[in-house]
C-alpha cells in the first residue's frame, strides 16, 4: 500500500507548481519583451539546444514541444517569417529538412536565454526550499 501524502508534502507540492506557474508567466512575457510569442520562444530553444549538429526535422521539434507535428509546421513557417528561422536540406538523406537558427534568431535565443538564466539563478534557492 503507498503512503498517505502528509499536509507538508501537499504544501510543497502546492508551493512548487505556483512557483513554475509564475516562472512561466515571466518567461512568456520575456519573450513578448524581445518580439516573440512563447511558443516562437520555446522552438528556438528546441532547434539550439537539439543534440544533433545538423539541426532538428520538424519531427524532432514537435517531440520537444508535445505537439503535433503539422502545428510543429506551423509554428516554423511562422517563425520563419520573422526571419529567425532556416530549413536546410539534410545532406545525407535529401528527403529530410532540418531546421537551423539564422543569425538573427540566435542573437534573440541568446538575449533570452541570458535573462532566463538569470532569473532561474535568482529562484535557485527558492526552489531548494521545497
Amino acid at each position: 500500500m503507498k503512503a498517505v501524502p502528509t499536509d507538508n508534502q501537499y504544501r510543497h507540492l502546492l508551493e512548487f507548481r505556483t512557483k513554475l506557474r509564475r516562472f512561466d508567466q515571466w518567461s512568456r512575457a520575456a519573450a513578448h519583451d524581445h518580439g516573440l510569442t512563447h511558443s516562437q520562444h520555446q522552438l528556438l530553444l528546441a532547434i539550439r539546444g537539439h543534440a544533433d549538429a545538423g539541426g532538428p526535422t520538424i519531427g524532432d521539434v514537435a517531440d520537444a514541444l508535445l505537439i503535433k507535428s503539422h502545428t510543429a509546421g506551423e509554428l516554423v513557417d511562422r517563425t520563419h517569417a520573422l526571419g529567425l528561422v532556416d530549413r536546410a536540406r539534410d545532406p545525407d538523406d535529401h528527403r529530410r529538412v532540418r531546421l537551423l537558427l539564422t543569425h538573427k534568431g540566435n542573437d534573440v535565443l541568446h538575449a533570452l536565454t541570458a535573462v532566463h538564466l538569470e532569473e532561474l539563478r535568482r529562484l535557485g534557492p527558492l526552489l531548494g526550499d521545497l
